[in-house]
């Protein structure tokens, strides 16, 4: 089974080096590796150079125009020699068997994507909170396995796959993968998931950068219009709520009594539903400021994209 491994990269000097050296050691080596560079301007070219030059088989594709990641994947698959496609993103190291255990439900003709799993790096409590509340976790997964959709981080396809939902979606910016396998569902793809195609990836270093990239998954997802009916009761509605009744407490106190009665069931079921054991109280304190400053950011970057696509429909 020959297969294609495609990435696309950007300013990724710290990181390049442990994703080559987790490729090229893999139990199932690559037939190929093909990355798109978006215009590097730090050392990242160099150094994937470095390893081609002593043979390894790498094939960098500088495009003339800046790519985005949609752009970068479909010039990586249009590159590749073969007809299984995995891929995985700049920032991740991956495990000895990712791309042997990626391939492996193969075996059966009627698979056509494989999605693996992706766990974060942590070093402290707060780390460990954002995981927790951004990130799936793998007991999650398990419950309900045919509706995880796999990040191209940690996927393989088939590239007729590709081919018949016409690529990765050029017009956004994230959010891209979401849609790319929404739309290969619908056209009846069989997924598979496969936890043991592991692959390991940092959280963003600061705080505010973890509210920056969750703004612009949810501005993606509002592009696409998925997961309204989500967004509307996870994210809205608890908004609203907590609006409405901190506001009337200014008028009525009994307002902000009502609200802290409301508060507590619904942090005592996020911590239900996230599995949060040895709870302290600076672990709830975490856990207050990351699911609303990070629900914020989402009903905003959501607000952001809906009002793209409608702006995009009314034009068209």
């Amino acid at each position: 089974m020959q297969v294609s491994v495609i990435c696309t990269v950007k300013n990724e000097e710290k990181s390049i080096s442990n994703l080559l050296n987790s490729l090229l050691t893999q139990s199932k080596f690559p037939d190929e590796i093909i990355i798109v560079d978006g215009h590097s301007k730090d050392n990242t070219v160099k150094i994937i150079n470095s390893y081609i030059s002593k043979g390894h088989p790498i094939k960098l594709i500088i495009p003339e125009i800046i790519p985005n990641i949609s752009e970068g994947r479909n010039i990586a698959i249009k590159n590749a020699k073969y007809d299984y496609i995995a891929s995985t993103d700049a920032g991740c190291v991956l495990t000895e068997d990712w791309l042997l255990n990626l391939l492996n439900p193969f075996k059966d003709s009627t698979v056509d994507v494989v999605g693996g799993f992706y766990e974060t790096y942590t070093k402290t409590n707060f780390d460990e909170m954002i995981k927790s509340f951004t990130y799936p976790s793998l007991d999650k997964i398990l419950k309900n396995p045919e509706k995880f959709l796999p990040s191209s981080r940690c996927i393989a396809f088939k590239r007729r796959c590709w081919e018949l939902v016409g690529g990765y979606p050029e017009n956004l910016y994230t959010g891209e993968d979401t849609l790319f396998d929404l739309k290969l569902k619908k056209l009846g793809c069989k997924f598979v998931f496969e936890p043991k195609a592991l692959v390991y990836w940092n959280l963003r270093p600061k705080f505010i950068d973890v509210l920056k990239q969750h703004y612009l998954y949810a501005v993606g997802d509002g592009k696409t219009g998925a997961f309204l009916t989500k967004i509307i009761l996870e994210i809205y509605l608890p908004i609203i709520l907590t609006l409405t009744f901190l506001i009337g407490g200014f008028f009525e106190s009994i307002y902000w009594l009502i609200l802290i009665i409301l508060i507590i069931p619904y942090f005592s079921l996020v911590i239900l539903i996230n599995n949060i054991k040895n709870l302290t109280l600076i672990k709830l304190f975490y856990i207050i400021i990351i699911v609303m400053v990070i629900n914020l950011s989402r009903a905003f970057g959501f607000s952001i994209g809906t009002l793209k696509r409608i702006r995009l429909m009314n034009y068209e």
